[in-house]
């Protein structure tokens, strides 16, 4: 295959250019990915807006009509052949039940995807999963109160565990002993911005400035602010490994074109 076949984001792309667009620079976005999120409650993709989750209503979204998620997902790839898609069930984080058949169901007919799965902390502290598939990898949030040595069990029994290091407008949420013990961190870090989800304000910079100096050798990703290309330019300018993202995809502020056109610079 030749070189200038294989781009950014990790993924293939056929010969054709994209459509150019004349307000895009030729920004490089170099081995960052763009992740989707899928937050699911009762069955339905919703609107994620500063970590209140109790009044997330349904998604309304310019790429699907349904806020079903198969649909979703399905809108989310016809964009763009995404290779890793985050789903946070809010059900099992909440305690309040849980949407595993359908995140099983989503992982079986989009098995070409990893799926990134922040279902509470149950399923990474029971022997047993109710995620079977090879292509998932669950996701520990900081929300949920751990002692240390709990928590690096965790890590050496589960070690493609994703960490998530939960924020709040106050800071860390929940053990803070993550940000003095960087040793206890897994390879895959997300800095979870729950304050910046779904406003429309762009991602704090000063909190993942203070994350990329604690870290070592560590892949940050960042979740949360996310509004538009020149983000994503940013952050790639910072060496963040990736972006997970949904309402700029849901609104139309990043589209498919924008990004087979940075990837192919």
């Amino acid at each position: 295959m030749s070189p200038s076949l294989t781009k950014a984001f990790g993924n293939t792309f056929p010969d054709s250019p994209p459509p150019v667009i004349n307000s895009i620079k030729k920004w490089r976005i170099l081995f960052m990915l763009v992740i989707p999120v899928l937050d699911l409650s009762r069955g339905l993709v919703v609107h994620a807006i500063k970590g209140n989750r109790k009044n997330y209503l349904p998604m309304i979204s310019v790429i699907s009509s349904s806020s079903k998620p198969e649909p979703v997902l399905s809108a989310f790839l016809k964009l763009y052949p995404f290779k890793t898609i985050y789903i946070a069930d809010l059900d099992a984080i909440q305690g309040t039940g849980d949407q595993s058949f359908i995140i099983n169901q989503l992982s079986q007919i989009f098995n070409q995807c990893e799926f990134w799965v922040d279902a509470g902390i149950k399923n990474l502290q029971n022997n047993t999963s109710q995620y079977k598939n090879n292509n998932i990898r669950l996701v520990f949030g900081s929300e949920n109160k751990i002692l240390p040595e709990s928590l690096a069990d965790i890590f050496k029994k589960k070690p493609d565990t994703i960490l998530s290091l939960d924020y709040s407008e106050s800071g860390l949420i929940n053990n803070s002993y993550l940000l003095d013990s960087t040793n206890l961190w897994p390879k895959q870090v997300i800095i979870m911005m729950l304050h910046r989800v779904g406003k429309n304000k762009g991602v704090d910079m000063d909190c993942l400035k203070n994350i990329l100096n604690l870290s070592l050798n560590h892949d940050i990703f960042i979740a949360g602010g996310v509004k538009n290309i020149d983000d994503l330019n940013q952050l790639n300018e910072v060496s963040v490994k990736g972006a997970l993202i949904a309402s700029a995809l849901h609104n139309g502020s990043i589209t498919g074109d924008e990004l087979y056109l940075l990837a192919k610079y």
